[in-house]
C-alpha cells in the first residue's frame, strides 16, 4: 500500500467511522460512500491540474479532496444519514426471509437511500 493510500485509509477509518458500535455493513457503506464522494472531487482536481497553464507543483488531488471532505459538514451528514438508514435496515432484517420479496425490497430501498445520500452530499467542484 502506498504512503498516500495508507494516509487515506487511516484518515477515513478515524474520521468517517468514529463509532466502534457500528456494524460491519455500516462501516463498509460509510467508507464506500465517503470514497465515492472523495474520488469524484479528486477527479475534478486532477482535471483542473491537467489544464492549468502554469505547471506549479500541487498537492495530490485525492489528499486535497479528502481534506475538503473531512473539513466539510458533508462527512458528518453522510455518517449520520447512513447510520440511521442502515440501523433501520438491520433492525428489521432478522424478520425477513433471505430471497423473499420483502427482503429484496428492503435491500433495494437501502441501496436507493445510500445513492441519494451520496448524491446529496457531493463536494463542490473546484473553481476553474
Amino acid at each position: 500500500m502506498s504512503h498516500c493510500s495508507q494516509f487515506i485509509h487511516k484518515i477515513l477509518i478515524s474520521k468517517v467511522c468514529q463509532t466502534s458500535k457500528s456494524s460491519t455493513l455500516e462501516k463498509i457503506m460509510q467508507l464506500g460512500s465517503a470514497a465515492i464522494i472523495i474520488f469524484e472531487n479528486a477527479f475534478y482536481h486532477l482535471e483542473q491540474q491537467h489544464y492549468r497553464v502554469e505547471q506549479e507543483p500541487s498537492a495530490h488531488p485525492v489528499r486535497v479532496a479528502l481534506e475538503q471532505y473531512i473539513a466539510s459538514p458533508n462527512a458528518i451528514a453522510v455518517r449520520e444519514a447512513l447510520s440511521s438508514a442502515i440501523r433501520t435496515y438491520e433492525a428489521g432484517s432478522s424478520r425477513w426471509i433471505p430471497g423473499s420479496a420483502k427482503h429484496s425490497q428492503k435491500k433495494a430501498d437501502l441501496i436507493e437511500t445510500i445513492i441519494e445520500v451520496v448524491l446529496q452530499h457531493r463536494l463542490p467542484r473546484p473553481d476553474a
